[in-house]
């Protein structure tokens, strides 16, 4: 190894370090962090990306992959050639046709079994600190910024029985109307067919406004689109995510019509710098709950309800049955849950396990101490946020 690639390796493994570091020294609610990256770094990077890798046809997830698999490929060709195997082309010039292709030509020797070690280990921290540095330069540091409740100034206190007794109750309501006004529903499960054409602009023009009246920066146009192969991300127990080395979100192409725009509004959340899950499920309801359109809508509130039933069976199995008694009579909404809970049971297996405790050690490292029950928070922001605007 060259004293030039040692020291570049060795720059980003302090690079990562020291990213990783500075992450836990800002800590959580950190005003430097709100000011200076995420209302300033951030949103010039989010409108320099969407101007221009963000116009990318194709999702940038993919052509980092193809990137990856070429530079394995080369890294291949370039190990053969070093053991002086391949095309005459590829001869060093100090040998002769005859030395390249006898065993006469022995690469140098690399030197003892712990250099060797050394120098593999080193190559793997350096990949590892990119990465890491990476993360946080390019996403990553919105963890630290001024959580949302605090921005704004809600109360997300627990809900006690009552009060989720009613939420749920009219939310029910809800679904049963909404649902009744989107064109072209049965009392089947909804089709692709009823979602806007365009879905990911419709969420991301209703988000950002959303996202304005309440203070925060929307730059940019962040992407959203759907992952191929559909039932990968299913299988690892997620419904979508985001990718900060491409700066898009990805759903999960299998998923139900009534769960993508709900999905979709959640993942362009943390496009526009929303880290925390349960308050880019808010944003993600908030948005679908001002979409023009009652499909959008409709997603909105069936996610919402999928997080309120549970909580109101914790608190109170009784009312629960008795307003689950009540749900047939809603046109299509248990069609609507049956039909998601089915299309997720194809997925099961052994790797979802891995795959939820995996992410639940991400999110903690985080400084999310609430793991992935921080989605729960959902429903607490919600009923705080009606409870404020008198709803």
């Amino acid at each position: 190894m060259k004293p030039a690639s040692t020291g570049r390796r060795w720059v980003w493994v302090i690079l990562g370090a020291g990213a990783y570091g500075l992450h836990l020294a800002l800590g959580k609610d950190s005003a430097l962090v709100e000011n200076v990256y995420s209302r300033g770094f951030f949103v010039g990077l989010r409108r320099l990306w969407d101007l221009t890798l963000g116009r990318s046809p194709v999702p940038l997830i993919y052509v980092l992959l193809a990137a990856v698999v070429l530079r394995g490929v080369w890294l291949v060709i370039r190990l053969k050639r070093s053991r002086g195997v391949g095309p005459e082309g590829c001869r060093p010039s100090h040998l002769t046709p005859e030395e390249y292709r006898s065993d006469i030509y022995v690469p140098t020797k690399v030197g003892p079994v712990p250099t060797r070690i050394g120098r593999a280990l080193l190559i793997v921290a350096s990949w590892a600190g990119a990465l890491v540095f990476l993360f946080y330069a390019l996403w990553g540091f919105n963890y630290n910024r001024v959580g949302l409740e605090k921005q704004l100034r809600l109360e997300a206190a627990p809900v006690d029985i009552p009060e989720l007794r009613a939420e749920a109750e009219g939310t029910a309501l809800a679904l049963a109307k909404t649902r009744a006004s989107i064109v072209g529903a049965t009392k089947a499960a909804l089709p692709d067919g009823v979602l806007p054409h365009d879905l990911e602009a419709a969420v991301r023009s209703t988000l950002a406004k959303v996202l304005d009246d309440a203070g925060f920066p929307a730059p940019g146009r962040p992407r959203v689109r759907p992952l191929w192969p559909g039932g990968l991300l299913m299988r690892l127990s997620s419904s979508g995510f985001y990718f900060p080395y491409g700066g898009e979100g990805y759903t999960a192409r299998n998923l139900t019509a009534a769960e993508k725009p709900f999905v979709t509004a959640h993942e362009m959340s943390h496009a526009y710098g929303i880290t925390d899950e349960g308050a880019a499920n808010f944003l993600g309801f908030l948005a679908c709950e001002a979409a023009p359109d009652p499909a959008v809508r409709y997603s909105g509130l069936l996610s919402y309800w999928e997080y309120l039933f549970p909580a109101l069976a914790r608190a109170s199995a009784e009312d629960a049955r008795r307003l689950a008694a009540r749900l047939p009579e809603a046109g299509g909404v248990r069609a609507d849950l049956r039909a998601a809970l089915e299309n997720w049971d194809r997925f099961r297996g052994p790797v979802r396990a891995a795959a939820q405790a995996v992410y639940e050690r991400y999110l903690k490292s985080q400084g999310i101490a609430e793991g992935a029950k921080s989605y729960d928070r959902f429903v607490s922001l919600v009923v705080a946020w009606k409870r404020r605007s008198g709803q």
